[in-house]
């Protein structure tokens, strides 16, 4: 999943400060300031009363939002522990642990992330319009608003990125030409096809056609006169200088003080203290025990070759082909609809599921990954498994109910639709996330197809292995190009080894984004720890549904956070 990516649910009515515990009220005023600061993060959790303005990109923004965070952790210290409930202890231990996470990461991720071909500063504005409402009158003002200030949010991001080179802390070239590229398709779409203008295409029924006829006008203007310019602009910088000082080495660890960079990004992404090193060694490990599964799998299906054997003959196979993206689309819709009516088979809650599953954008798809967002909190905004649909007759038909299982049902939608709907919680802590848990979780809902009406042929069963191998892929690959000092050579000829059937893509996304590609595998392998432990700590009493409920009833939490909540109720439980 992408960075900017996460987003959904019901929307409560805030209760008065004056009727919460102090802590609460705190919780409450750190969050709307946070708000305040990422106008986008308001508009991706459906509140919009920011849909007219940007995240301020400027050195004085920056610093002040690291300020604000800075600020939040001294204001926690003055809550004693004692003092607290146990929820609100939890949400204070959450709230320290993520602010000083983002404070450690706070320069990579604005000055280097920014630029990345699968969540930069140039695709938040398109994902940030997508998550626009398009419904009265002053939701096209807002649209109108943050068209306009483009032009600001360009020359601020410039100035930002210039000073990043001035430090050293930039991209490789590989990674510069792929944003470039796909900035050239976004400055190439005029105003008919560009899904920044959707909403002044159709208008509600409600807005009178001289309004409609007004603002369609005004779109357009504002597009070809100062959208458009701004983005040429930007596109211009970083095909241009950006490029000419792009960094030699493919591995974050050549940027100044890379190696402590690197670390802090494992950190930040595994919520562990785990070396890279360590990780490499987990990665190789799981790579050796799913191939002996996979090879169990190839028996039970009569075949006596290797892995690659099978592959081969699976991707050579007809019927494991798609013809053309609709059909694609339609196998993976027709995955979520057999796996809903089992679900309360393996859970005790289960949200509201308002989502479809639609192709990424042709200006991205080459270079992003499937990804998924939750429907807004009032569900105007359905959720969406946005699914790279490149060259369908390419991809195979076997991985793709994993796939499924991983992004929507029980996956990212499912999981992020029901901690939103946690009530009792604080706000921030419904709309928290961390790339571990989150993608952990993914990865844990693909093993339960057996359970969920999937993977009932060898082949597809071959392709949830495929899939977790995948994962364990990347833990030895990431740290392998950024610890170890793989050349992007090596990365693609393992990746060839034992991932044939991924886009070699994937190395490029990990070059652009150390770090994230681990939290999937560390992730799933601590829920898998933790379910071990449940099933051989209560024996006969052991409850899927339960155990199921136990990792999700507190919204996403940080690995350690998880671990101690699931062990508080296995020794409640004895």
């Amino acid at each position: 999943m992408s960075r900017t990516l996460w987003a959904l649910v019901l929307c409560f009515p805030a209760i008065a400060q004056n009727a919460q515990p102090p802590i609460r009220a705190f919780f409450a005023e750190a969050f709307e300031e946070r708000l305040r600061d990422t106008p986008e993060l308001a508009t991706s959790i459906g509140r919009h009363e920011y849909d007219d303005r940007w995240t301020d990109w400027s050195k004085a923004g920056r610093e002040r939002r690291r300020a604000h965070m800075q600020q939040r952790l001294e204001r926690l210290k003055t809550f004693a522990p004692a003092t607290l409930s146990p929820q609100d202890r939890l949400s204070a231990e959450l709230m320290e642990y993520d602010l000083r996470l983002q404070l450690d990461a706070f320069d990579l991720e604005d000055e280097l992330l920014g630029i990345n071909q699968q969540g930069g500063l140039h695709t938040r504005v398109y994902t940030t319009f997508d998550r626009m409402p398009a419904r009265a009158p002053r939701d096209y003002e807002n649209l109108l608003a943050r068209l306009r200030a483009i032009p600001v949010y360009v020359d601020q991001n410039i100035a930002m990125l210039d000073e990043a080179i001035t430090r050293g802390m930039v991209q490789p070239r590989i990674i510069v030409d792929l944003v470039a590229a796909q900035l050239n398709a976004q400055v190439a779409q005029d105003q008919s096809h560009t899904t920044l203008l959707a909403g002044f295409r159709q208008f509600p029924a409600g807005i009178p056609a001289t309004e409609q006829a007004r603002l369609r006008a005004q779109a357009a203007d504002v597009y070809e006169k100062q959208f458009l310019p701004a983005w040429r602009k930007y596109r211009d910088y970083i095909a241009g200088k950006y490029a000419r000082s792009a960094r030699p080495g493919t591995a974050v660890s050549t940027i100044p003080n890379g190696r402590d960079a690197y670390q802090i990004l494992v950190r930040f992404y595994t919520t562990t203290s785990m070396t890279p090193e360590e990780i490499h060694k987990v990665g190789v490990s799981e790579m050796e025990r799913i191939e002996g599964e996979m090879r169990m799998v190839m028996k039970q299906a009569g075949f006596n070759g290797s892995i690659a054997d099978y592959e081969r003959q699976l991707s050579v196979s007809p019927e494991q082909h798609f013809h053309n993206r609709e059909e694609m689309l339609a196998f993976c819709r027709n995955v979520a609809k057999i796996v809903e009516p089992q679900l309360p088979n393996q859970f005790r809650h289960i949200p509201p599921l308002l989502y479809g599953i639609r192709p990424i954008p042709e200006d991205r798809e080459q270079a992003t990954a499937t990804n998924a967002q939750a429907p807004s909190p009032d569900f105007t905004v359905p959720g969406w498994m946005n699914l790279n649909a490149y060259l369908p007759e390419k991809q195979v038909k076997y991985n793709k109910e994993a796939l499924v299982l991983h992004e929507a049902v029980p996956g990212h939608v499912f999981q992020l639709t029901l901690a939103r709907g946690l009530s009792d919680l604080p706000e921030f802590r419904r709309f928290y996330v961390n790339s571990a848990y989150a993608e952990g979780w993914g990865l844990y809902a693909e093993s339960l197809g057996s359970q969920l009406g999937v993977y009932t042929d060898p082949a597809s069963r071959f392709g949830q292995l495929a899939s977790e191998r995948f994962r364990a892929v990347r833990l030895v690959v990431d740290t392998g190009l950024h610890a170890l000092n793989w050349p992007r050579q090596q990365a693609v000829d393992y990746f060839k080894a034992h991932a044939p059937d991924q886009s070699l893509a994937e190395v490029d996304r990990y070059i652009a984004w150390p770090g994230q590609a681990l939290s999937y595998k560390m992730g799933q392998l601590k829920i898998r720890q933790l379910r071990t432990e449940a099933e051989q700590k209560l024996g006969a009493r052991f409850d899927i549904r339960e155990f199921h409920d136990q990792v999700l009833r507190n919204g996403v939490l940080p690995l350690d956070l998880l671990q101690k909540q699931v062990e508080e109720f296995l020794r409640a439980s004895r």
